[in-house]
């Protein structure tokens, strides 16, 4: 999908990977153990943490679960450290 302001796009994504990986090591986890324990591909967490894909709403669900998190709280952190980024479009 290619977004009106593809800057802002990429900024929530690379904003959504910090936070993910902050996430994972405030658990004192690697990316390794996380993916063995979850059965999530190593390959799909590393890309998320490295903000290289959009990520898939399922994806997030699945990284969300295994880091024992809510998926709106991990969306509330994006929210609050984008802020007017947040919003893709002109209005």
């Amino acid at each position: 999908m290619q977004h009106v302001n593809s800057k802002k796009a990429q900024k929530i994504i690379k904003v959504l990977a910090k936070l993910i990986k902050e996430e994972r090591i405030k658990q004192n986890k690697s990316q390794r153990l996380l993916a063995d324990e979850f059965d999530i591909p190593k390959s799909m967490l590393s890309r998320l943490e490295n903000g290289i894909n959009e990520p898939k709403l399922i994806s997030l669900i699945s990284v969300c679960e295994a880091l024992n998190i809510k998926l709106s709280s991990l969306i509330k952190k994006l929210e609050d450290e984008c802020l007017d980024s947040f919003c893709l479009y002109e209005k």
